[in-house]
């Protein structure tokens, strides 16, 4: 599965000016494919001393003239006391989109978070606001900045692909899908298309994906991202020969694509051409040298080659552009472990099981590193937590030969 990404700068200013209503022939106005929803829901409070609704307007349209033209503090200046008067959402958003302009996300935040308060139900607010905590890894606040976020086929497409992407961190496939279904619906386009796609391939929905795309195969033929998600659908749905076919159609649309060379690299590993997959892995690695699962995936082949020196030094390099990778120090505990090298192996096994709490293999491999240590009751707490891990990671599932491999470990390393 793809990391689905999105430019959260780009993302935000675009949510911000849209709302805003204020530029709709600029290039911020919009992209591509997205359509134009038209201008935000308006929020004044005829209660409070508001200025005049064409001030405001005009105002607001100033504001974002300045973003246009990078003039960020010039901009924050003029809709701070704008959005302190709490008679118009779009100036809060504004205002935080000027502060992210300035590469100053605190104060961006507490602008949103201000609003969010006098505001719940904008949803322009609570995917702006969610943005700015899930860039800080702050996912449960996301999350809860979305409670209130209601989907309909007027909300934008800018917003419904903030939502998509704050579920999917958190795992929220349901309400993932949910969104992804009316993005797709109310803007069909390549990019909401591909955004359905990929939260159906994560429900693991691979032949839905498979016939959606293969019905666009025509329309899109031109585009290298759309071959690339539907080989990767067929890869996990283990179609491996189509797979190949497309993508390697998408290669030679934009041979520049790091995850297309990436997913070649796979599928020639399931059609048993090392030398080949070994080379896509390489030249993935030239494309996007900080990507640590390529490195692994170069490792795995260098294992089947028997190529253990190569397998260690590609880890290292796998960890040398992520330390928190935790397959590659799983992987490099297990070489340090065959070759006795035991206390290296407790050391990258430990930062294994850190770094991914839910590594059955790691723990597996920690239990029988202690074991041969001698270290008896190391070794049996391994085992007990492997054990647990392995009910919560596979609740319904009964395999009792790994269960009774575990329970010997402490005992014959």
């Amino acid at each position: 599965m793809s990391k689905l990404q999105v430019p959260f700068a780009r993302t935000f200013t675009l949510i911000a000016v849209l709302a805003a209503g204020c530029m709709p022939c600029s290039p911020l106005g919009g992209t591509a494919g997205w359509g134009n929803p038209g201008t935000s829901q308006v929020h004044p409070d005829v209660n409070r001393n508001c200025p005049p609704r064409n001030d405001l307007d005009a105002g607001l349209a100033q504001a974002s003239d300045l973003m246009q033209q990078l003039r960020y503090q010039d901009a924050a200046a003029l809709l701070q006391p704008l959005a302190g008067s709490d008679c118009d959402a779009r100036a809060s958003l504004l205002l935080a989109a000027a502060f992210d302009g300035q590469d100053d996300e605190l104060k961006a935040t507490a602008v949103l978070q201000r609003a969010h308060s006098v505001w719940p139900s904008d949803n322009s607010i609570a995917a702006s606001l969610a943005r700015e905590y899930l860039s800080a890894g702050q996912t449960g606040k996301a999350i809860a900045a979305l409670n209130h976020f209601r989907v309909t086929s007027s909300t934008r497409p800018q917003e419904m692909q903030m939502a998509v992407v704050v579920y999917l961190t958190a795992n929220k496939l349901a309400s993932a899908l949910a969104v992804a279904q009316v993005a797709y619906k109310a803007y069909p386009s390549l990019e909401t298309l591909l955004l359905l796609s990929n939260v159906l391939q994560l429900e693991g929905r691979y032949p839905d994906v498979n016939r959606i795309l293969s019905s666009k195969r025509e329309v899109y033929a031109n585009s290298p991202k759309f071959w690339i998600t539907l080989a990767e659908s067929e890869y996990d749905a283990s179609i491996y020969a189509s797979a190949r076919d497309d993508i390697e159609r998408a290669i030679s649309l934009d041979g520049s694509a790091f995850q297309a060379h990436y997913i070649l690299g796979n599928v020639l590993v399931r059609l048993s051409d090392l030398d080949g997959a070994a080379a896509e892995y390489n030249k993935a690695i030239e494309l996007d040298p900080n990507e640590p699962r390529t490195y692994y995936q170069l490792a795995l082949v260098l294992r089947t080659k028997m190529d253990i020196s190569g397998e260690e030094k590609v880890l290292e390099q796998a960890l040398a552009a992520d330390d928190h990778y935790a397959p590659a120090h799983c992987e490099l505990g297990r070489i340090l472990l065959d070759q006795n090298r035991l206390e290296e192996a407790v050391r990258h096994l430990t930062m294994a099981v850190q770094y991914n709490p839910r590594s059955e293999e790691a723990y597996f491999l920690l239990a029988r590193t202690y074991a041969k240590l001698g270290e008896k009751g190391k070794a049996e707490a391994m085992v007990k937590r492997l054990l647990e891990i392995r009910k919560e990671n596979r609740p319904s599932a009964a395999n009792k030969t790994v269960n009774d491999a575990a329970s010997r470990l402490s005992t014959n390393p």
